[in-house]
This record gives structure tokens, C-alpha cells and sequence, in this order.
């Protein structure tokens, strides 16, 4: 004879992104995935303005273009294949 037990699991799952700078809401593609963003987050360190602090941001892709424009020295674009885990 087998016995069961219930288990409630809980999960996390992101709802909403919203950007950081503009404030619009990243939008879902056709498969709910979320439309192309980036997430940054620091923690900062002794003898910054924000000792101790952590901070994290959202920027949609309009904003990260934006940002990247200004840069002295632009990121470094690796293109090619990718490995999908």
C-alpha cells in the first residue's frame, strides 16, 4: 500500500519588467517570453558612495542603445554560436 503526502512548492517567476530609465513595461513575446532587456546588479563596496548598498537595474533595449552610444570605449560584441544550456 502507498501513502501520500502533499507538498507545496513555491516558485518565483518574474510578472513584470519594467525599464529603469523610461518606465515602460518590457513586453512579452508570442511564446511569454520577456522581448530583449539586460539586468545589472552591484554590490558595492567599502569606500564608495554607496558602501554596503546593492543595486539593480532593468534597461530596455531602447535605453541600452541609448547608454552604449555614449561610451568612450563600446562593449565588446562577441557574435557567432551560442550554447544553449
Amino acid at each position: 500500500m502507498k501513502t501520500f503526502t502533499d507538498h507545496a512548492i513555491s516558485v518565483q517567476e518574474i510578472t513584470d519588467v519594467c525599464c529603469n530609465e523610461c518606465g515602460r513595461a518590457v513586453e512579452k513575446n508570442a511564446f511569454g517570453y520577456f522581448e530583449d532587456y539586460i539586468s545589472l546588479e552591484k554590490n558595492w563596496g567599502y569606500h564608495s558612495p554607496y558602501d554596503g548598498e546593492s543595486h539593480s537595474i532593468d534597461l530596455c533595449l531602447d535605453c541600452y542603445n541609448g547608454w552604449i552610444s555614449k561610451f568612450q570605449i563600446p562593449p565588446d560584441i562577441i557574435s557567432g554560436n551560442f550554447a544553449w544550456l
